[in-house]
């Protein structure tokens, strides 16, 4: 196999999921803009949620094509040298490594992975109990509390955060 081809085999990995960050980045600034300036809180047309896709789908392809062009480029001047270098193969590694990690480290920090946070449980209890809203006292007032609050924003129940976690099986 030519060498320009196992570069792009060598580097999929990492500009697939480079091209997924790029395209995530994009598709919310693209959103948030829309939320600020266009359509706000009010209901957003479908068009509008099409729209996105396509740009993130659109974003995300020609990321990705250009990074294999460069790899496949790359992979076209080792083709001059008669062995092949191992420390391309270990920058491949380390781009994955280190895109898998930016990407798990994300989702830790923004809570979809690991420990739930006391804000949830609350807020996940309550709604199982069918309340309109939770809140928490500040977190530097040293209270331990949940509260949940009826559709006319009263407090309808207060409960320990331990009994909350207990009753949540955590």
């Amino acid at each position: 196999m030519k060498r320009r081809y196992q570069y792009v085999l060598l580097f999929c990995v990492p500009a697939l999921l480079a091209s997924l960050i790029v395209a995530v980045l994009l598709f919310g600034a693209a959103a948030g803009a829309l939320w600020l300036f266009v359509f706000g809180d009010s209901p957003w047309p479908a068009s509008a949620d099409k729209v996105l896709v396509a740009l993130f789908l659109l974003v995300c392809t020609t990321v990705w094509i250009a990074l294999m062009s460069v790899a496949f480029i790359a992979g076209k001047k080792q083709e001059a040298y008669t062995s092949f270098d191992t420390r391309h193969l270990m920058v491949s590694a380390g781009a994955t490594v280190l895109l898998v990690l930016v990407i798990v480290l994300h989702q830790w920090s923004v809570g979809n992975i690991g420990a739930k946070s006391s804000d949830r449980l609350c807020s996940e209890f309550c709604r199982d109990k069918g309340f309109a809203a939770s809140g928490m006292p500040p977190r530097d007032s040293g209270a331990t509390t949940c509260s949940c609050f009826d559709a006319q924003g009263r407090a309808a129940m207060t409960m320990q955060m331990s009994d909350v976690s207990a009753a949540q099986g955590d």
